[in-house]
């Protein structure tokens, strides 16, 4: 992931569009360089193709906060999770809220609603399954 400084001079090498990936970096250094983008004119979007999908909705917090690429009408993520981890299904599970209507792609768009903003999809909730691993007693 390219810091500010790196950000500035790819886009004055002409880049049009810059990836983040707020989650498999740092998130802090994700949204300075998004604001950098932003303020010369240029579309971000999020990716990050090897996160579990708790992560997966982190990733979607600040995609669903970016302008949209030219072209588009809604944010765009970049998440393969399905394809690269055969227990998918089982690790959605250890979501907080792995039946929330945003959760899972309809036809490859995530549908937003009021809830997944006012829960900011469920990122600052526990997960029973995660704190038993960080958690557990020997």
């Amino acid at each position: 992931m390219p810091r500010t400084k790196d950000a500035r001079e790819r886009i004055e090498l002409g880049y049009g569009a810059i990836t983040l990936k707020p989650i498999a970096k740092t998130i802090s250094v994700a949204l300075q360089v998004a604001k950098t983008a932003y303020e010369r004119g240029v579309p971000c979007f999020c990716a990050d193709p090897t996160v579990n999908p708790w992560m997966v909705d982190w990733n979607k917090n600040v995609a669903a906060r970016l302008a949209p690429i030219p072209g588009l009408r809604v944010g765009l993520i970049e998440s393969n999770g399905p394809q690269n981890y055969a227990n998918w299904s089982v690790m959605r599970g250890y979501h907080p809220v792995p039946d929330a209507p945003w959760v899972a792609a309809n036809n490859g768009v995530f549908r937003l609603d009021d809830g997944f903003y006012a829960s900011s999809a469920g990122s600052f909730e526990r997960s029973s399954h995660y704190e038993s691993l960080a958690f557990e007693r020997v």
